[in-house]
């Protein structure tokens, strides 16, 4: 069973609504604008395209703001295009798609020329593209390109192996692959044909179109390509400043802001914009096949047309089951951490189990909402962005509504977004480390150190590595010695919240988590928590439920469920297999308010 229902709140609203799109068996997304200059934006591959991704979402919609309908792409086997890593054995394929999104851009309504922007690989890919001449931008932009592949692959190794160290999921590689990278995978092939890069030397550098470059600081030959690349009159050559800060991780990932002005200020300059008044309000709404028959359909949609989601249709939907409901983990985006959530979502509907995987408001490839915070993570803005997800769902026919996932800050928004919607059916929360927000907490400070226990910071402190970390300042301290003084004066005050009747802030914020949990309860909505062995957040349980979890029993709909061998984020395949197993048994399983009802 397959719903096409026009409803005016799944689309964009207004000539520079994000149109969402696949093109050639990718998902894209463009940013609309009425000029004869369109961009093509060839982002980074992988961890970095995690880190970056809501950052060239501001880029391109302050190019579409200046005149240049820009267009973003998912690398093949990346992100929500087709296929998996696995089925990738080349560069052709990632050729074949960069080309489809020139053509598909140079097809819109008045648009003459191009022009190419990329980051990290895909500026290398950008360039290559012009220099084997299956593409004549009018102009070229190459940010951090990879320009020996040897090196890049170095530093991928380098870079999996510390984030293995910090999640505590060491990089595993499956069969075939050449390295894993928090739980991305390059296969040897494509690995092979990337470490074969090298346009430190390319023949023709001189004949490039006008090129933009922007260098990593302290990279040799970097800055010397980038010197041979923009030699042209009209070229320009400046460090990416803010390179490290962009590709810090997802979550505290910092928008380059002053390279992105610069940026687009030069391309202002030496191509300006030319309006030419056609309408690209009908652009969009291509359908992905997938194996076995489902197909997934890119949507913008809430009361704004600020977010961006995917809709996973079976091929025949399995009867009575609810569809799932995606939410981001912090800031990555919506296909998730190791790309779980594109895989879950297909893997479901495998099962005849319909999905929405989202990008909340600001985060990925959704704009903010109007007048929304900086940092959305745990604020109750977030609600209007469930509900608005949930409004996809019903207009899809599901009128008994979902089951609601999400991990981390997305686990706090299914369980709180389940008490504000009772379409939010059954929720399961991988590990959760708020039951409520505590409003005396700093969100920023939280972000960065609250998935790591005190004890595992006091072994850390007696690394040798770590005090070198913080004796550089590369590790804030000050910082980091206030969240701990903060959790011990915490951990005092949620020992005694049951006895102090709402006399301090803690206690309060105890009876309000209980006062939801009884909600949830009398409306017969199911929830799973569900954690990772020795995740932080499971330190929560004895503050809320007693030191031997016996308060649980006031609670018959909720469950808990341990994850051995599991990290915070479900790195390993093995962990996001069995959430995918307890989703799809949540999506047929008879709710609590059916039982009582029966009962």
């Amino acid at each position: 069973m397959t719903s096409n229902v026009a409803n005016p709140r799944l689309e964009g609203k207004g000539e520079d609504a994000l149109r969402p799109l696949v093109v050639s068996g990718t998902f894209a997304v463009l940013h609309p604008a009425q000029g004869a200059v369109g961009v093509v934006i060839a982002g980074a591959w992988g961890y970095e395209d995690l880190c970056a991704r809501r950052s060239m979402r501001l880029l391109a919609d302050q190019l579409a703001a200046a005149g240049y309908p820009a267009l973003r792409f998912d690398w093949p086997g990346t992100g929500d295009a087709a296929g998996s890593a696995a089925d990738v054995e080349g560069l052709a394929r990632y050729e074949a798609a960069l080309d489809a999104a020139c053509t598909a851009v140079r097809q819109l309504p008045g648009v003459e020329e191009i022009v190419l922007i990329g980051l990290g690989l895909g500026a290398t890919l950008a360039l290559k593209a012009v220099a084997d001449g299956r593409q004549a931008p009018a102009a070229l932009a190459l940010l951090a390109p990879v320009v020996k592949g040897r090196t890049y692959l170095r530093e991928l190794q380098a870079r999996a192996a510390m984030i293995g160290e910090i999640t505590g999921a060491a990089p595993a590689c499956a069969s075939g692959e050449m390295l894993s990278i928090g739980g991305l995978g390059l296969g040897e092939r494509l690995a092979e044909e990337i470490r074969a890069l090298d346009v430190s030397g390319l023949a023709g550098l001189a004949d490039l179109p006008p090129a933009f470059v922007l260098h990593r600081s302290g990279k040799a030959t970097e800055e010397a390509f980038g010197k041979a690349a923009s030699a042209g009159h009209t070229g320009e050559r400046h460090v990416f400043a803010g390179y490290d800060e962009l590709m810090s991780d997802p979550t505290a990932s910092v928008c380059p802001q002053a390279d992105f002005d610069r940026l687009v200020g030069w391309l202002v300059r030496i191509l300006p914009p030319r309006t030419v008044g056609v309408s690209l309000a009908s652009v969009g709404g291509t359908a992905l096949r997938l194996a076995g028959g489902a197909h997934e359909t890119p949507l913008a949609f809430g009361p704004q047309g600020n977010l961006v989601g995917i809709w996973c249709e079976p091929a025949e939907r399995l009867p009575g089951a609810r569809p799932v409901v995606f939410l981001n983990s912090g800031a990555t985006p919506r296909a998730g951490w190791a790309r779980g959530a594109t895989e879950a979502a297909r893997a479901l509907a495998g099962r005849g189990i319909a999905s929405l995987r989202i990008d909340l408001a600001d985060i990925g490839d959704s704009r903010p909402q109007a007048g929304g915070p900086p940092i959305v993570h745990y604020h109750p803005c977030q609600l209007a962005d469930l509900a608005a997800a949930l409004d996809v769902v019903e207009a899809h026919g599901f009128g008994a509504g979902a089951v609601v996932t999400g991990t981390c800050s997305g686990a706090y928004l299914a369980l709180n977004g389940a008490v504000a919607d009772a379409r939010a059916r059954k929720v399961v929360a991988v590990n959760l480390q708020r039951f409520l927000w505590d409003p005396r907490d700093d969100v920023a400070e939280v972000l960065r150190f609250g998935h790591t226990s005190a004890v595992d910071y006091g072994r850390k402190m007696l690394s040798a590595e770590k005090w070198k970390r913080i004796l550089s300042g590369q590790t804030n301290a000050v910082a980091l010695a206030r969240s701990l003084l903060r959790r011990g004066f915490r951990r005092a005050e949620r020992d005694f919240a049951p006895w102090l009747f709402g006399l301090a802030p803690f206690s309060r914020l105890y009876a309000s988590v209980h006062a939801n949990l009884a909600t949830l309860r009398d409306r017969g909505t199911d929830v799973t928590l569900v954690y990772s062995d020795g995740d932080p957040g499971l330190a929560q349980l004895p503050a809320f439920f007693g030191k031997d979890l016996r308060r649980r029993v006031s609670y018959p709909n909720l469950a808990m469920i341990e994850f051995g061998d599991a990290d915070h984020n479900l790195t390993q395949r093995a962990a996001r297999a069995e959430l995918v197993d307890l989703l799809a048994a949540a999506a047929v399983a008879e709710d609590a308010a059916a039982r009582q009802a029966a009962e």
